[in-house]
């Protein structure tokens, strides 16, 4: 996935009539690691050479399942 890719989900989640009310654009990111089945708090970063990278959290896990998301 590029940051093109997720901008470009993110504004069509935005801006299509028959998602209006249904993305809650308050809720807090969440990383799901296959690996572990959880969920992970997650932050954007951006590093000194102006890099943007997704962290995690894995300290902090929740209750969360596939089908809860």
């Amino acid at each position: 996935m590029t940051w093109l890719d997720l901008y470009n989900f993110l504004y069509e989640q935005a801006n299509c009539s028959k998602n209006i009310g249904k993305f809650d654009w308050q809720q807090i990111i969440k990383i799901f690691d296959y690996g572990t089945l959880e969920y992970y708090d997650a932050g954007i970063r951006q590093m000194p050479d102006r890099i943007l990278s997704f962290s995690i959290d894995s300290m902090h896990t929740t209750e969360e399942t596939v089908n809860d998301a």
